[in-house]
């Protein structure tokens, strides 16, 4: 496997080029300049022998241009490309259409965090309960109303931030009821706040070291090129576990 990667120069990106060394996985970096036309992308895979997985992990923008690429490609060029795994958010609707229609010629999987805990969150607020609703539905019908804070460092710029959009909408809680803080150094929280009139829970996630997402973004890598799925918007439920 060779990981093509979008946004290496990123802090998301350098600890995921550091990983890849660690790992000893062969890998390129796809700078701005490869994605502005065909001749240079192709410049690029002249250079690689070996099918490769593109990771974005850049900006929307990123995303936008190494579609344009993937749906300008030949097919004989297209078969050295097993898929597309996007950790970007913040995709406007154009982009979103663009995305549908590269799904087409090769799997993309998008995944607004790559963290195991953040996907073991989600799943819990989509469990079934015994009487056969799921917690969130569960804790409405005891009562509880529900609501969620995001803490991060003060240079993220999105807010709310993906993995929050992604967990409220487990939890079908309305985006008036997330919190965005932005301070310090914090490299990611997240909290499901229930609350009824004379008890509360909370349901929180804590991202101790930013390596945990390079961690996670190489492996789902791995598994989905293992797997060798077909075109098509790939579920991200799919792949955490080989």
């Amino acid at each position: 496997m060779h990981i093509g990667l979008i946004g290496a120069s990123g802090r998301l990106g350098t600890l995921v080029c550091e990983n890849l060394v660690q790992q000893k996985l062969t890998f390129t970096k796809i700078a701005r300049e490869d994605l502005q036309n065909i001749p240079s992308f192709m410049q690029l895979l002249q250079h690689v022998s070996e099918s490769m997985i593109i990771l974005d992990i850049s900006l929307p923008v990123g995303t936008e241009n190494i579609c344009n690429i993937i749906n300008n490609l030949e097919e004989k060029n297209l078969k050295q490309i097993k898929g597309l795994v996007i950790g970007t958010t913040g995709h406007n609707d154009r982009q979103k259409q663009l995305l549908l229609s590269t799904s087409q010629k090769i799997p993309i999987c998008m995944v607004s965090n790559f963290s195991k805990g953040v996907y073991l969150f989600e799943e819990i607020l989509k469990a079934k309960t015994s009487q056969g609703l799921t917690v969130t539905e569960l804790a409405r019908a005891l009562g509880f109303d529900m609501a969620m804070t995001e803490i991060h460092h003060t240079l993220k710029k999105d807010a709310p931030s993906g993995t929050a959009i992604t967990l409220a909408e487990a939890g079908k809680i309305p985006a008036k009821q997330i919190s965005s803080v932005r301070v310090g150094k914090v490299v990611g929280d997240h909290s499901i706040h229930l609350s009824a009139d004379s008890e509360s829970l909370e349901i929180k996630h804590t991202a101790h070291a930013r390596k945990l997402f390079a961690e996670g973004a190489i492996e789902l890598c791995k598994n989905i090129y293992t797997q060798a799925p077909k075109p098509g918007f790939l579920r991200k439920e799919d792949f955490f576990i080989s």
